[in-house]
């Protein structure tokens, strides 16, 4: 098992072109549906030994030299990254111990409100750091989830009627488990329910 600190820096190393900091890593741990972790044993581990990195993620997407000519035949510019396969934040590596205990900007919309985040499912024999980091991140975006962004509000203009219910009925039940695990006293409720 590992440390809130452990998790966030070694997910910083691994992917440092989609994480800046430690709040963006803890957003994707604790409240991204789907990000690959689970509760066990008190703390958010991965469920899997996925090694992927986003070294190999690059590499992939680096263009062939045939399309490279296309694009400069046609003027075009290219980003480093697609010319030779290395990660635009390669330099982020290297202070990811550092990085994983400094809070910063979450630098995107949340991921909407979602009754089976793990933000909201935090066990009771959840280890202290893992019980704080869970509140640390509460207190970034439950005022976000308060306030429906532009993208937000686009996305939801293309939901049917039955769809834009479902996602509004899922986010109110979401608020409401966030208040029953953190509370009305929580920095981060409001009283905009």
């Amino acid at each position: 098992m590992a440390t809130v600190a452990e998790t966030v820096r070694d997910l910083i190393a691994t992917f440092p072109c989609s994480f800046e900091n430690r709040t963006q890593a803890l957003h994707h741990v604790l409240v991204v549906l789907g990000s690959g972790y689970e509760w066990q044993d008190g703390e958010a581990v991965r469920r899997d030994s996925d090694s992927t990195s986003c070294v190999q993620v690059h590499e992939k997407y680096k263009f062939s030299g045939e399309l490279l000519s296309l694009f400069r035949g046609d003027g075009i510019d290219i980003d480093e990254e697609f010319i030779t396969g290395r990660c635009p934040a390669e330099a982020r590596r290297a202070f990811a111990a550092e990085l994983a205990l400094t809070a910063g900007p979450l630098g995107r919309d949340p991921y909407p409100p979602s009754t089976g985040v793990l933000l909201l499912t935090v066990p009771d024999n959840a280890a202290p750091d893992w019980a704080l980091a869970a509140a640390e991140i509460a207190a970034v975006v439950r005022p976000l989830w308060q306030t429906k962004t532009a993208y937000a509000e686009a996305f939801e203009a293309t939901l049917t009627p039955d769809q834009r219910q479902y996602v509004n009925s899922e986010s109110m039940e979401a608020l409401k488990q966030f208040d029953a695990a953190f509370g009305p006293d929580h920095p981060s409720t409001g009283d905009t329910l």
